[in-house]
């Protein structure tokens, strides 16, 4: 209870206590009361020394109150601001995040805040200087010298030792005997930058004991950090050469610092070289309380040049990636390590090279990587020392995976992952995997210093120039081959030497067959390609296609990709749901994509790509095999392309040359080749055999050329003596991009030639039908009545043979009149059409014919006509009437000859067809047959004429289509002529 109060006017008022308190007592008071941290702070911790004056004022000297209060009030105005500052700093300590604490006489904690009770659990009269271990008679020297130390110490609590700094001063206890404060400072930014250096950090005792490691330390030596504190340090070096003394007790009595080549002993049993430099660790006091070594391993520098030489040593670049890992072990321990590369998105990553070859079968070839793989990789802790946590946060599906359940089988725990970036992403990544090491930031930060990232970049570039160089390798190969069988040849075995596939197979579309062919095949390995039929044994080497293999068009993955028009993947051929009726011809089958290759938008050939690998046609190599196959389908656009200009350029009669833009010969055809020989490459204007005929071979542009006559000299360049011909040349630009021109050149002499030999065909053909085919009906019915002479009964009938075979001699006769009218008939008609009957020129031609032959054999009526068409109404057509008066007479001259019997006669027939059309119908009435020996040879005679004379019928349907009629089939006994009618319809 104080002894102010506070009154009406606002003074305080002194209210006298008790009697006088001892001085142990008040200090006990006053203690208690600011251990109690009382709101009103020290003004309630004095309130007993106030109590006590005003009780010594009232009491002992006599004064009023008034008088007491006057004295008392100036002091408690300088108290109030005493107060106030203390209890400031006094909240300070109690809430400060800095542990503190208060020491007795006696060494125990008398006071604690609660940052110090959270390092040192339940400090109230604790031994504050047992807290220090070997550290402790450090602390109690400077608790007892007084005065304020400062000491670089480990608190231990339990198991744990925590370092910091210690701070002491002087503060009386509450019996007023000597006693001590102590600040606990954390030393953790201390060792965060001691755990940044790219050095290890070791910090000693004064006997070699190890109180202190930075984390790169640890992982250079191979243990924990907890591991390291308390060994002794001379445990963990040898001299640099063996059999020379210890160097740590040197370097603890050095009061300069050491410089030191020597080597560490690693957790493994490993010795590795490095440079250490050592001094003496000071405390605040001056004093040494250890030893500061910082070592460095000489292996990464070691390293470091190892992997330079490599690019100067090694050309393989499978051999420089194996060797570029091979040196990083030696620097990061491992038990496997990969280097692998990623696709453009990076959805997808490969491995190149295992290192060292695992003891598993490595069968997949492209591995997912999903989303949150790709952002782990971006955030730069590409560290895990629980791979099987990682894989199943990162790769949920990795259980189906043999590869990453493989590496979970071997007891691989930890993972370190250095991804190399390109423009745009990750480009390729190195991979250390390992069954007892923890990796962490250092063993990155070593990684990215050692300069393995341009090693194994320089590799990877040589390998995609190889892979871009064979590529291009096989597209000339491709595009050299000359037939179909040779591109499905080279096709397969550049694939499978290129990309990596262990099996390509080509196969045609064999519709007509409706069968898959087999063209050609390459694997490589023998096993995985499609086995022979009959699987015979054999010493020989069984070829690399069959022929005879087939497969159904419907059945297969060759068949759906066939129906769906679309390239076609399964990823594993043993667990995806979707395997498109998928074949399997080999056990070591594990995925597959088919291609299929278009020609004039028809799937004609289809590409088969197996593996023995898992998700092997994704990412790049699926874009590969669609690469591939575009290359394909320009090569057989371009052949086809090819094939079909050389079959109408060869189709063209005159002699055609296509010359480039400086004037010389690309191609020709084989009209040109016979013209000019085979000029390809050489000027077309070095073949005029005049400056003038050069000159015009010499043109060029975009306009037409027209025809002008040349002079060739067919033998330019030869050294033979001038061959001149005269030529018909025409220019016509093919307008493309390069300024090829296509020349027609017609011989004038091949054409005049090629008249004269039409003209003499014709010819000879006209006078064969007109002279030869009577002939050989004469010869046939001599011969008959030959064989009758010897026959007194068959006089007459001999005779009658006789009389045939002079009549038939007659018609034998040609003039020059009738040749040419032949000949002129099947030429087009040269003067206009005029309107005429046909019955009148039928019937001129009738009498005509029948007059001539019935006086020539003694018979009335050799033609009978029957007119079906009224008399009255008058038939008119529009054409030549010569040229329709020619084919009525040539066809009944025709039937005549090949009349069996005199007495056979012809019958004509006119009647009227459907729409508007005349029909006139010619046929030879047979006659019961001749003598049984006569007949042979006139049989024989009149089909040899009938043969020939059935060509007359080419020169009648001539005459017919001139006139928009038809003529029906007909085998020389038959003639059905239907023309069109220019008047009106004709009456049925």
């Amino acid at each position: 209870m104080s002894g102010l109060t506070v009154d009406s006017t606002g003074d305080a008022a002194l209210e006298l206590p008790g009697p006088v308190v001892p001085l142990p007592e008040l200090r006990g008071r006053v203690a208690a009361a600011l251990r109690a941290r009382q709101q009103s702070g020290l003004i309630t911790a004095v309130a007993p020394l106030l109590d006590q004056q005003a009780w010594f004022l009232t009491q002992e000297l006599g004064l009023d109150r008034t008088q007491a209060d006057q004295v008392l009030r100036t002091q408690h105005a300088i108290l109030e601001v005493l107060a106030a500052r203390y209890d400031a700093l006094d909240e300070a300590i109690v809430c400060s995040e800095i542990p503190f604490a208060e020491i007795d006489g006696g060494g125990r904690i008398v006071y604690a805040n609660a940052a110090f009770n959270e390092l040192v659990p339940h400090p109230d009269g604790r031994d504050f200087i047992a807290l220090f271990g070997a550290r402790a008679p450090h602390v109690e020297e400077a608790l007892r010298a007084g005065g304020n130390a400062s000491l670089r110490v480990d608190v231990t609590t339990g198991n744990v030792a925590w370092p910091v700094r210690l701070e002491v001063g002087s503060l009386r206890d509450e019996d007023g005997k000597p006693g001590s404060y102590a600040l606990l400072l954390d030393k953790t930014a201390e060792q965060s930058r001691l755990n940044a250096l790219q050095d290890g950090v070791l910090q000693t005792d004064l006997e070699g004991r190890i109180r202190f490691a930075n984390e790169r330390a640890a992982q250079n030596l191979g243990y924990d950090v907890a591991e390291l504190k308390g060994m002794a340090l001379g445990a963990l070096l040898l001299p640099e050469i063996e059999g020379e003394p210890d160097p740590v007790p040197g370097w603890l009595g050095s009061e300069t610092g050491v410089s030191d080549v020597i080597r560490l002993l690693l957790k493994d049993g490993r010795t590795v070289p490095a440079r250490v430099t050592a001094t003496p660790y000071i405390e605040g006091s001056n004093r040494t309380a250890g030893l500061l070594m910082i070592f460095a391993r000489l292996d990464e520098d070691l390293a470091r040049q190892e992997l330079k030489r490599i690019l100067l040593d090694e050309v393989n670049p499978q051999r420089i990636i194996e060797a570029a890992l091979r040196t990083t072990g030696k620097v990061i321990p491992f038990d496997m390590a990969s280097f692998g590369i990623y696709d453009d998105r990076c959805l997808f990553w490969k491995g190149l090279s295992i290192f060292p070859k695992p003891d598993f079968e490595w069968s997949t070839r492209w591995f997912p990587i999903s989303a949150e793989t790709k952002a782990w990789l971006e955030g730069g802790r590409t560290w895990n020392n629980n791979l099987k946590s990682l894989i199943q946060q990162f790769q949920p599906d990795g259980d189906n995976d043999p590869v990453t359940q493989a590496v979970l089988d071997q007891n691989f725990t930890s993972m370190l992952v250095l991804p190399i970036r390109e423009v745009g992403g990750f480009r390729s990544a190195v991979t250390l995997l390992s069954k007892s090491r923890s990796y962490g930031a250092m063993d990155l930060r070593t990684l990215q210093n050692l300069g393995l990232e341009e090693v194994l970049q320089a590799a990877d570039a040589a390998l995609e120039r190889a892979r871009a160089r064979a590529q291009r390798v096989l597209k000339d190969q491709l595009n050299q081959a000359q037939t179909a069988r040779l591109l499905a040849e080279r096709l397969a075995r550049g694939a499978v030497k290129t990309f990596g596939w262990a099996y390509v197979g080509v196969f045609r579309v064999d519709r007509e067959n409706r069968k898959f062919t087999l063209m050609a095949q390459e694997a490589a390995a023998s096993s995985l390609l499609i086995p022979s039929k009959d699987n015979a044994p054999s010493l020989l080497t069984r070829p690399k296609w069959d022929a005879h293999y087939s497969q159904d068009i419907e059945t297969g993955m060759l068949g759906e990709c066939l129906k769906r028009k679309s390239v076609l993947v399964v990823n594993d051929v043993d667990r995806d749901e979707e395997t498109y009726g998928f074949i399997r011809t080999a056990p070591g089958q594990r995925s597959a994509m088919t291609v299929p290759l278009f020609l004039n938008g028809r799937i004609e050939m289809i590409l088969d790509l197996e593996s023995t690998e898992r998700n092997s046609f994704v990412g790049p190599d699926k874009e590969s095999a669609r690469g591939l196959a575009a290359d394909c389908e320009q090569i057989f656009a371009a052949r086809w392309q090819e094939v079909i200009e050389r079959a109408l350029m060869n189709q063209i009669e005159q002699a055609a040359v296509i010359v480039d833009a400086g004037g010389a010969i690309s191609e020709m055809n084989g009209a040109a080749e016979r013209l000019l020989g085979k000029a390809r490459g050489q000027a077309l204007e070095s073949f005029g055999a005049r400056e003038a005929d050069k000159a015009v071979l010499k043109r060029s542009g975009s306009e037409l050329q027209p025809r002008t006559d040349v002079l060739l000299s067919v033998s330019a360049g030869t050294g033979l003596p001038s061959a001149e011909v005269m030529a018909r040349a025409e220019r016509t630009p093919l307008l493309d991009d390069y300024g090829y021109q296509l020349w027609l050149l017609t011989s004038l002499a091949d054409q005049s030639r090629a008249s004269d030999w039409e003209y003499l065909d014709e010819t000879v053909t006209a006078v064969a039908q007109q002279t030869r085919a009577p002939l050989m009906v004469a010869d046939g019915l001599l011969q008959g009545a030959i064989s009758l002479l010897h026959q007194p009964d068959k006089i007459e009938e001999s005779a009658q043979l006789l009389k045939q075979a002079a009549n038939a001699l007659l018609k034998a006769d040609l003039t020059f009149e009738r040749l040419s009218e032949r000949l002129t008939i099947r030429q087009p008609p040269s003067d206009a059409p005029i309107l005429f009957d046909p019955r009148a020129i039928l019937g001129r031609e009738v009498d005509k014919l029948s007059r001539s032959d019935d006086a020539s054999l003694g018979v009335e009526q050799a033609i009978k006509v029957s007119d079906e068409i009224t008399s009255d109404l008058d038939i008119q057509i529009m054409g030549w009437p010569a040229r329709v008066a020619f084919a009525f007479r040539s066809a009944l001259e025709s039937l005549l000859l090949q009349r069996v019997a005199p007495n056979d006669p012809i019958t004509v027939t006119l009647v009227s067809g459907e729409p508007r059309q005349v029909v006139v119908r010619m046929s030879a009435v047979k006659s019961p047959p001749i003598a049984v020996e006569a007949a042979p040879p006139i049989q024989a005679g009149r089909a040899r004429a009938r043969q020939l004379t059935r060509t007359a019928s080419d020169a009648i349907e001539a005459v017919v289509r001139q006139h928009g009629g038809t003529l029906s089939a007909s085998d020389g006994t038959l003639y059905e002529i239907r023309l069109p009618l220019a008047g009106p319809e004709v009456a049925p």
